[in-house]
């Protein structure tokens, strides 16, 4: 094989790899945005994720510190703090907020918190959610979980025994849907306003 054949097999395999490496890249791009302006650019599309049972409550990033909290759907109006956007089908997908400009995620444990923290800085499936089987009735909602452990739902409830039937006013935690109460792990996307 000629000197001249090599170096245009290489370049040709080089070329591929270029090509596969900006493939990857623009899928990366479009899947989170990576600014605060592209994330003010992509409002539309965004939802809020309100509570199964307190329907007066969703979902919201804290901008002081990486909690996760509960917020009143009439304070959470216009808030781009409580706005998200699921990137992936249903059953494995990011949750990325447009106040944040970052991502929720779970570590794992019983009742741990769940946080907001840089897309990808956790790798695996930290970062990773899926929705459980859609409650009809009353409910209209379905369980928030964890991807990494299917067994943490996102909970609304209110740890404190005489609270039990108000949502929480402390860090959002996951919980397992055996423990009881389960219509508070439940989740619906409503249109974020």
């Amino acid at each position: 094989m000629s000197s001249s054949t090599r170096v245009s097999q290489s370049r040709g395999r080089l070329g591929a790899r270029l090509a596969a490496a900006a493939g990857i890249a623009a899928l990366c791009i479009t899947a989170v945005p990576a600014t605060s302006a592209s994330a003010a650019a992509s409002v539309r599309g965004a939802v809020m994720l309100q509570n199964g049972r307190f329907k007066d409550a969703v979902l919201c990033a804290s901008a002081d510190n990486n909690g996760v909290w509960m917020m009143s759907l009439n304070a959470a109006k216009g808030n781009d703090y409580c706005h998200w956007k699921q990137f992936g089908p249903d059953g494995h997908f990011t949750l990325y907020n447009l106040g944040k400009d970052e991502v929720m995620a779970y570590h794992g444990g019983n009742e741990s918190p769940v946080v907001m923290e840089p897309a990808g800085s956790s790798g695996g499936n930290a970062e990773s959610w899926s929705w459980g089987g859609w409650e009809g009735g009353d409910w209209q909602a379905a369980a928030l979980q964890s991807f990494l452990d299917s067994g943490q739902n996102v909970d609304a409830r209110s740890p404190y025994l005489d609270e039990r039937h108000k949502p929480r006013t402390d860090r959002v935690r996951t919980r397992g849907w055996r423990h009881g109460d389960q219509r508070e792990l439940t989740w619906s996307k409503i249109e974020a306003s």
